[in-house]
């Protein structure tokens, strides 16, 4: 078992700008844009044959999402409060709860394992195999959904892009939640939380990322992007992670009833457009 990177490192992992951090994890098969992995790999497996490799279509399924998850992205404060006083914002249950996918640890019995990984190949072959794999991978991009990418980091470069272009144009240009938010950052405020910005993505995000950051420092003391922490290293941080959090939802309680559920729809829209 061990914990993986959430999409503020996912990039980063990719492009090379965090060596030592795990991989993240990919989406869920069940989720939007399903159909279109399917094709891809089709499609791939076929450009595939034609250059001589074997090829096996694949996707992986991700951890299952639990009832209390998906009520807690539709805006539920009872399960947003429930998700919040276990695992915080799932950076440091990651560390403690590692064979609990609902932690945001990537627990290995719950993935699929790709029937690729096992092929033996020399040296020249692997290269030889994983130049053919980029340029099928990218037709395949092109002819299911006519998007031109480079290779698989521009179509994580891409992916979040288009994320946060559409959540800032949806959210953060959203005049009730502008409105809620500011209610929101004073709140966050009077209990001592430095607020940098009032924008509803800004301040939705504000928790995960400063305790991100407290990865960060941690795996820099160590030499590494992503730390190497035993569950009992790991518990002080996540019991100010979860004070934080709470702290964070009580404040915010009207700003996620709005803000949860069009989060969730610019995700899903996103995954559809360039699933990952």
């Amino acid at each position: 078992m061990r914990a993986f990177a959430t999409a503020a490192l996912a990039l980063a992992v990719l492009t090379g700008c965090a060596t030592d951090a795990p991989e993240p994890a990919a989406p869920s098969a069940t989720g939007a844009g399903q159909e279109a992995k399917w094709k891809m790999e089709r499609l791939k497996a076929d450009c595939m044959k034609q250059k001589g490799f074997k090829y096996t279509p694949f996707v992986m399924s991700g951890p299952k999402e639990t009832e209390v998850q998906k009520k807690m992205a539709a805006g539920d404060y009872a399960a947003a409060k429930e998700v919040r006083t276990k695992y915080g914002y799932r950076i440091f249950s990651q560390f403690v709860y590692t064979d609990d996918s609902a932690s945001g640890a990537l627990v290995d019995e719950e993935q699929v394992l790709d029937p690729n990984l096992g092929v033996r190949m020399n040296e020249t072959q692997f290269n030889a195999y994983k130049t053919a794999e980029g340029a099928c991978m990218v037709k395949a991009f092109k002819a299911v959904l006519n998007k031109d990418v480079k290779d698989r980091i521009d179509v994580f470069k891409k992916h979040f892009d288009l994320k946060k272009q559409l959540a800032a144009r949806r959210l953060d240009g959203d005049a009730e939640l502008v409105s809620l938010a500011a209610t929101f950052g004073d709140c966050l405020k009077g209990k001592g939380y430095a607020i940098t910005s009032l924008k509803p993505n800004d301040l939705a995000n504000r928790g995960e990322k400063a305790m991100l950051a407290q990865v960060g420092k941690i795996g820099k003391e160590q030499g590494k992007s992503w730390p190497d922490l035993t569950a009992e290293q790991a518990r002080p941080y996540l019991a100010t992670e979860v004070k934080d959090a709470l702290e964070d939802l009580e404040c915010g309680k009207e700003f996620y009833a709005r803000y949860s559920p069009m989060s969730t729809a610019v995700d899903q829209e996103v995954e559809a457009q360039l699933p990952l």
